[in-house]
């Protein structure tokens, strides 16, 4: 944890530092960590105080100087600063005080300073989809070597990342930080921040397009990530994005960026300039999914690799951990192993096999792009059975909705569902497509998944093969939860 110093604090923020003439005498104080919530507030620390939509900090200080905060950052304007300073000026001992216009920049800035006095390479991961696979695979993989810290649950905004940084220390090693957003300009910032040696972009997708509008848009802000790297630093795209490639291609006099293909194939020619990592022999199973690994920059070296969970996105999150593996020099052979430590969180593809059934439950979040990667999972898991796919409206898509779910039904109607559900008023698109290529299919449309939840158990039968997915906001683990349970 953090070792902090009053004048390091003011520096970073610039801001007004306040303290007792007894305080000022110790040349040596410093502050063991920085907390934003009082409740979980350890004694010794720093309690800065943030302004939400729904909250201010500055309320919770009188609970912060209880519990034993050794310094209070509020904001140069509220009320409970000017108070506080009255009480230094009459003589009473009480906390420092570092007075700032704006509480979650100085937080930012201070996390900014912290991570320039630690020597773990970091490396930040941003894209529509996949960036907790993606984190999660390459921390197993490099912890085969390497101290590791990394982002925690979904703490990856611009108040989470500066929690990661803050609770990295001395000894680690390298730092995983994941990078969201919600609206333009985070990942800018962000990066500003995490100063990132190795930046990964899973790929430029369609979450968000409600509020950030053209895709052009989102590729923008994805590809800001680059404003804080090092000179030195290392970009591994998703080499199947065509709106990345482009993007590869315009800034590659400027930017070192290495490409992350499922196959050879997608590599194409007129990207032999960049250095590339793909798979070969590709096998996905109930057992899990195998490949080969290789890249044009040892093209004589192939690794095996084996990841116990099943799913063709899988293979992108390993090569991505496996290239940042390459780019800090690690043993390779060893590497690769690490593959086999990693496991999924949440809902996100967990199978489920029972005696009479399989059920794929991908009921954490919904995009078009996972939405494909899961039915493509259901395909191939499910060879000749039967398959139930329970699939929701996507949210936050904005003018492409139609067009995506209309996509998305066409994809259905390709793999060849034979008894389909779906969730949400967004679903008539999908079910228009279905229609249109294949309308033999049974289509149910529901409202909520609690009512499906109530109908598919009726349905299932010996060696079905069954597909749950969709938007957190149709709470469709409501339906695999009663599968599970019921039958």
């Amino acid at each position: 944890m953090p070792r902090l110093i009053p004048a390091q604090l003011q520096t970073w923020t610039q801001g007004l530092l306040i303290q007792t003439p007894e305080a000022e005498q110790h040349s040596e104080r410093f502050y063991r960590g920085i907390s934003t919530d009082t409740r979980t507030l350890r004694s010794g620390e720093v309690f800065l105080a943030l302004i939400g939509e729904n909250f201010d900090g500055h309320d919770f200080v009188n609970q912060a100087i209880k519990k034993g905060s050794k310094m209070l950052i509020l904001d140069e304007e509220s009320e409970q600063a000017m108070a506080l300073y009255n009480d230094i000026r009459h003589g009473k001992n009480i906390p420092d005080l570092l007075l700032v216009p704006d509480t979650l920049k100085a937080y930012q800035q201070i996390a900014e300073g912290y991570r320039s006095t630690l020597l773990a390479s970091l490396i930040g991961i941003t894209g529509s989809v996949g960036k907790t696979t993606t984190r999660r695979m390459t921390a197993a993989i490099l912890a085969t070597q390497l101290k590791l810290h990394q982002t925690s649950k979904n703490e990856n905004n611009q108040i989470g990342l500066p929690r990661t940084l803050l609770s990295a220390d001395d000894e680690d090693e390298v730092i995983l930080a994941e990078m969201g957003m919600d609206h333009r300009g985070e990942i800018k910032i962000l990066s500003e921040v995490a100063k990132p040696d190795i930046s990964i972009i899973t790929g430029v997708g369609y979450s968000h397009a409600e509020y950030l509008g053209s895709r052009e848009t989102i590729l923008k802000e994805k590809t800001d990530i680059i404003s804080g790297m090092k000179s030195n630093g290392i970009v591994l795209i998703n080499g199947q994005d065509t709106h990345l490639n482009a993007w590869a291609l315009k800034f590659k006099s400027t930017t070192t960026v290495w490409r992350i293909c499922n196959e050879y194939t997608e590599v194409g020619k007129d990207f032999e300039k960049f250095p590339v990592f793909w798979a070969e022999d590709i096998k996905i199973g109930i057992d899990g999914t195998s490949f080969i690994a290789k890249t044009s920059l040892d093209p004589e070296v192939a690794w095996p690799v084996k990841i116990s969970t099943p799913g063709k996105y899988l293979i992108r999150a390993a090569l991505f951990g496996l290239a940042s593996a390459y780019a800090l020099g690690l043993d390779m052979d060893e590497a690769v192993k690490g593959v086999q430590n990693f496991t999924n969180t949440g809902n996100r593809q967990r199978m489920v096999i029972k005696n009479n059934y399989l059920m794929i439950d991908d009921s954490y979040n919904s995009s078009p792009e996972s939405v494909t990667a899961a039915l493509d999972t259901l395909s191939m898991l499910a060879g000749d059975r039967r398959k139930i796919a329970c699939i929701s409206g996507m949210k936050e898509l904005g003018k492409y909705a139609e067009d995506l779910h209309t996509n998305i039904g066409y994809r259905i109607a390709e793999v060849g569902i034979d008894l389909l559900y779906l969730v949400g008023t967004e679903s008539e698109w999908i079910s228009t497509a279905v229609k249109q290529i294949n309308p033999e299919i049974p289509i149910k449309i529901y409202e909520t998944s609690d009512e499906v939840a109530a109908e598919v158990i009726k349905e299932i039968k010996q060696d079905d093969c069954i597909l749950v997915k969709g938007s957190r906001g149709y709470r469709m683990e409501n339906i695999s939860a009663l599968i599970e349970s019921q039958v």
